[in-house]
């Protein structure tokens, strides 16, 4: 709120701060107002931070340099990085804690120095090192936030002026994706030379990973090739590009909708079928212990394999040749129901604070709820263009982001810790007609 923090010299505001400063946190990358246009150095340094602590975790961060001091750490706060970074056993976890840190590291400044090959000749040393900076953070914790919006493409453009350059995209979309696969797969990926295996949870999210992205793909190929819709700020849909470029424009929207944010193509012409593709991609999320949100890919193979294994009626839920127990699919469960319920409750109190818009047609309901699922799985992307909708409706999304970001992870750690009472009463089965 400070006014340093605003390119005019006048303070953003209590509302913008708030909505800037959850989005920025929980990594979503909704905006009230446009970073460039708007922030300063001091105030693009301020979101940057707050981008870094919320992808890596702030326990993680915390325990971190706990053990770097050789301090002991609690066993609290040792269940709790252990659950955030996705460590399965406390022995590991302060040589995880620092793999983490160094993975980060790593992936975000080979990010900078590609991106700054592409934005140096344009935007001259300062400014091409800068946005280089800021976008390599931004993408590989899965934030969505740029500084494009001061550049000819015009304020919330985001990426739409660079489908002619695969360097940028994808640069991008690779940091997107090493950020959203979790950080216990990157161990077991680095060790793989020395263990020659990998845990279930890394199969499981590479494989996962894959289809989501080759589907998404192919489905944005398909469904927008002909979309020649262009929106209130000029950006074209997916038909409106060189044919050549429409595949990487695909490949990266498929991959943005994993919990990025970024776009190279105009979210409010999507068609209808893409924004509920794009709602479901974006409420399955990334991986667990990742930069990104989502229910996870995680939870979601589990329930896909539950329903596959009742489909063929077996009673064992078998993944790769390994049984998930009862107790992991009750949690799925759980999970998927209480993320249902925040993106749809959200969907539902926009269709009344949105009510104006969507009786004069400037709104259709799929993008209250393709703004529900950007909200809650932590996205940013935007088909009802977040800046114009009620200084209400933000109030709404502020928890949503929030509840989106630590929701997931908060209910599978209070269910791992909760202890199982004892049944001492047996009771009749219950028998109920379903169907």
């Amino acid at each position: 709120m400070l006014p340093i923090a605003s390119q005019d010299g006048i303070s953003i505001g209590l509302l913008g701060a708030i909505f800037t400063t959850v989005s920025a946190t929980c990594v979503t990358g909704l905006v009230v107002v446009d970073t460039a246009l708007q922030f300063t150095a001091f105030g693009r340094i301020v979101i940057i931070c707050l981008i870094q602590i919320g992808g890596l975790g702030l326990v993680t961060i915390t325990t971190f340099f706990i053990s770097l001091a050789r301090k002991k750490v609690g066993l609290r706060a040792r269940v709790l990085a252990q659950e955030s970074s996705g460590s399965f056993s406390f022995l590991e976890l302060p040589q995880l804690i620092k793999s983490i840190v160094l993975i980060t590291l790593a992936f975000e400044t080979t990010g900078f120095l590609l991106l700054s090959t592409q934005y140096v000749p344009q935007f001259g040393w300062a400014g091409g090192l800068s946005r280089a900076g800021f976008q390599a953070v931004s993408s590989f914790c899965n934030a969505g936030f740029d500084l494009m919006g001061d550049t000819a493409s015009g304020p919330f453009s985001s990426l739409t002026a660079y489908n002619g350059n695969p360097v940028v995209l994808l640069t991008t979309g690779f940091l997107i994706i090493f950020g959203g696969l979790g950080f216990i797969v990157w161990r077991d990926i680095i060790s793989w030379r020395k263990t020659r295996k990998l845990r279930l949870l890394s199969l499981v999210a590479i494989s996962m990973t894959v289809f989501l992205l080759l589907s998404g793909t192919i489905f944005f190929l398909a469904a927008e090739w002909n979309n020649t819709g262009v929106d209130a700020s000029g950006v074209g849909a997916l038909g409106t590009l060189p044919v050549w470029q429409r595949p990487l424009a695909a490949f990266f929207q498929s991959i943005t909708l994993r919990t990025a944010g970024f776009n190279s193509v105009s979210q409010a012409n999507l068609t209808d079928g893409s924004k509920l593709i794009s709602s479901i991609l974006m409420f399955i999320g990334a991986g667990s212990g990742s930069t990104g949100g989502g229910i996870k890919i995680s939870t979601f193979s589990i329930l896909l394999f539950t329903l596959i294994s009742d489909i063929r009626g077996s009673d064992a839920i078998l993944i790769r040749r390994q049984q998930v127990s009862q107790q992991l699919v009750q949690r799925s469960v759980t999970i998927l129901f209480l993320g249902l319920g925040i993106m749809m409750g959200l969907s539902l109190i926009l269709c009344f604070t949105e009510s104006a818009a969507l009786q004069s047609g400037r709104l259709e309901y799929l993008d209250l709820l393709f703004e529900s699922a950007s909200a809650f799985g932590t996205v940013g992307v935007t088909s009802a263009q977040t800046p114009e909708l009620t200084t209400l409706s933000h109030w709404f999304i502020i928890p949503a982001m929030f509840l989106g970001r630590v929701g997931p992870a908060t209910f599978a750690i209070s269910l791992a810790m909760r202890q199982n009472k004892e049944q001492t009463n047996i009771y009749p089965e219950a028998k109920v007609q379903i169907g």
